[in-house]
């Protein structure tokens, strides 16, 4: 019999003893039942005596009138509960089994408000929230056991970071007990979320689920094949596995298997890569040769590079240009995979590729080939080689003389080939021309160019995340200014640029060659100093740089930092930079007041720092 009739007209009283009870008069929900009760009634007496009183209800009998509807409905409730009772099953369906549970050796000890703020970002979308969520799992915050299923479900965070965190660094973070629980809710042909459980799986989980690894690499779906493929690398007992991917109908599987094959560094692996570059997937697989070690590949590699070049110099320039364009890409792909490799048989040919230097930089306009065979010979420091790179950068000169090329690209290139005083010899007419010409002039120009391109090699501008004493020890973005230390200067600079930087006032190149007993460049940044004392523009710190590499003695520092922050243009600045934050800390007690009397000057950070060294010198 069944039980859809009782459990309606159960929750039709429910909504009676809500509405109240009077409701329940010619109630058309109850009307519609009443049919149906007086049916099963002539089944059972006891489902007759519920349709009697369901009858009542609707109708109330007029021999009756004392009886409230209350009274009845919660009698004819009564009779209705004691069948449902009866009618209902008590015990569980199915067999027992043991209960299986995957433990972690967590505790919970996180505040609530810790907790929240940690929750709230995992489960809100939003800016902001990957900060907090790498500041909790630098803190340790995810060692708290009620973490541990947000960390998992991070994986699949649409803001990419986060998903990468969490499959980076939080879940590797557990160790072998969060590999259950992966596995647990791992679908083979799902997508991107079903890749990255299955990465922290093989990071985590060791050789133990290699197999699970490898069935995800037979029967995933291709997103999932790929990255388990990735992960099968260097396991000895899938090789025969990976080659055969390595010849699959698919291109993303092939190269995924080339990935991997390249880092096995297998015989079997290098001969098939060899194989894969010799025909239709020559450029799938060339990313994967690059990444390959193997000094094996390496040889085979550059022996056919070598019969290539040789086959062009038979080529005359102008005879055969489809002949000479298809060469040029392959000779491409060729550096690529072997850039950063070294083996004689490269040796061998970049050395002759210098020696008709001229033909190949000039006359065919390879010049990513001549350029890598200097990067490679300026390595390998040979005399021949060291004789060669130098004629060649010679010739670069007479040909590129007073253009961007020579300024820019050459100067880069020569700069850490040539002795500096060579290097000076070259360039510093370009910068006596450029002294005192007209803004406009090509002179000027060439000049303004030759500065951007040596400081560009001397001074790196960067934020960072660094931890300040300032700001209670937490990380904060701050603008850093690096340089090569002074000695890195003397070594490979000549000393004659600082007198032209100063000439050409040009104050980021006078700081970073600023030396110990030039008075000239410590009058010049004092100068510097004493005309743009205001801490809000970049001027100031680069200044102090200057000054601490130049040797000023410690008290004429001080001295002059304290003039500056009280010179009244010296106002609205938000934040003080690194090194000038640096050298403020170590003013001695006697200037606190001086400090003191300042500050409310300063703004927002840079109030905060001045307070911190206010603070130290109490």
């Amino acid at each position: 019999m069944s039980n859809t009739p009782l459990m309606e007209l159960n929750e039709e009283f429910r909504r009676l003893y809500i509405a109240g009870s009077d409701l329940a008069a010619r109630d058309y929900r109850l009307k519609r039942l009443l049919p149906v009760l007086q049916q099963m009634g002539q089944r059972a007496p006891v489902f007759m005596k519920l349709s009697e009183g369901v009858a009542e209800l609707i109708e109330p009998a007029a021999n009756n009138p004392e009886t409230d509807s209350a009274k009845r409905l919660q009698d004819v409730n009564l009779l209705l509960q004691s069948i449902l009772r009866t009618q209902g099953k008590g015990a569980a369906e199915g067999k027992t089994a043991p209960l299986v549970t995957n433990p972690m050796p967590l505790r919970t000890f996180l505040s609530y408000r810790k907790l929240s703020a940690v929750r709230t970002a995992l489960t809100t979308r939003g800016g902001g929230r990957y900060e907090i969520i790498y500041e909790a799992y630098q803190s340790g915050y995810f060692q708290d056991l009620r973490l541990v299923p947000l960390a998992i479900q991070a994986l699949s965070d649409p803001y990419t970071e986060i998903a990468d965190l969490a499959m980076d660094r939080i879940l590797p973070a557990y160790g072998p007990a969060i590999v259950p629980h992966l596995l647990d809710s791992f679908h083979a042909e799902g997508g991107r979320l079903e890749a990255r459980k299955l990465t922290v799986v093989a990071k985590c989980g060791g050789k133990e689920v290699l197999t699970a690894v490898y069935e995800a690499a037979v029967s995933g779906s291709d997103e999932v094949r790929t990255t388990a493929i990735h992960l099968l690398a260097g396991h000895k007992e899938y090789e025969e596995a990976l080659l055969d991917w390595s010849r699959d109908k698919k291109k993303g599987i092939r190269e995924a298997a080339y990935a991997a094959l390249a880092e096995s560094g297998w015989e079997s692996a290098v001969e098939r890569l060899y194989e894969a570059s010799q025909r239709k997937d020559s450029e799938l697989v060339n990313p994967s040769l690059s990444r390959c070690q193997s000094p094996l590949l390496t040889r085979m590699l550059a022996q056919d590079f070598a019969k290539l070049l040789k086959s062009q110099q038979e080529i005359p320039p102008l005879s055969d240009k489809q002949k000479t364009t298809d060469n040029a890409a392959q000779i491409k792909r060729y550096l690529w995979s072997l850039h950063l490799k070294e083996s004689p048989e490269l040796e061998a040919l970049y050395l002759e590729v210098l020696r008709r230097y001229e033909w190949y930089m000039f006359k065919l306009d390879w010049s990513y080939l001549a350029n890598e065979a200097i990067r490679y010979v300026s390595r390998t420091g040979t005399a021949e080689g060291r004789r060669l790179v130098e004629e060649a950068l010679e010739l670069d000169f007479a040909r590129s003389a007073n253009t961007v090329h020579f300024t820019c690209e050459i100067f880069v290139k020569a700069q850490p080939i040539l002795s500096p005083q060579r290097l000076y010899e070259v360039y510093a007419n370009v910068l006596e021309q450029g002294t005192g010409a007209s803004a406009l002039s090509g002179s000027k120009k060439n000049c303004k160019r030759l500065l951007g391109t040596i400081e560009g090699l001397v001074v790196s501008r960067t934020y960072k995340r660094l931890a300040q004493d300032w700001a209670r020890g937490e990380e904060v973005y701050v603008y850093d200014v690096e340089m090569p230390s002074p000695e890195s200067i003397a070594a490979s600079w000549d000393s004659r640029w600082l007198d032209h930087f100063i000439l050409l006032d040009h104050l980021a190149l006078v700081s970073a060659f600023a030396r110990p007993g030039h008075e000239g460049a410590i009058s010049f940044l004092l100068d510097r100093l004493k005309n743009s004392p205001e801490f809000r523009n970049r001027f100031a710190n680069l200044v102090v740089i200057g000054l601490v590499r130049a040797g000023i003695p410690e008290h004429d520092l001080h001295e002059a930092l304290v003039s500056a922050m009280e010179d009244e243009r010296n106002t609205e600045c938000h934040e003080i930079e690194l090194f000038l934050f640096g050298q403020l800390c170590c003013l001695p007690a006697r200037y606190a007041e001086r400090i003191r009397a300042v500050l409310p000057k300063f703004k927002g950070r840079a109030e905060e720092q001045l307070t911190s060294i206010l603070n130290s010198q109490n």
